[in-house]
């Protein structure tokens, strides 16, 4: 005989709820980004060119 398995997802309600849901669109509308120096991309750029020339044999 098979057991039921009762579903417990939380739902949130009231205050808090409305607290989640301002902080949510804050937060989609704050979205950062990550800023990378240009010599770290050249870097990592020289580092693809490398590996591709030794495993392919031309650049």
């Amino acid at each position: 005989m098979a057991i039921p398995v009762r579903s417990f997802i939380p739902v949130l309600e009231g205050e808090v709820a409305e607290r989640f849901e301002k902080n949510a669109r804050w937060a989609e509308a704050h979205r950062g980004s990550v800023k990378i120096p240009k010599e770290q991309v050249d870097s990592f750029n020289a580092m693809i060119k490398d590996y591709y020339q030794r495993l392919y044999g031309f650049s």
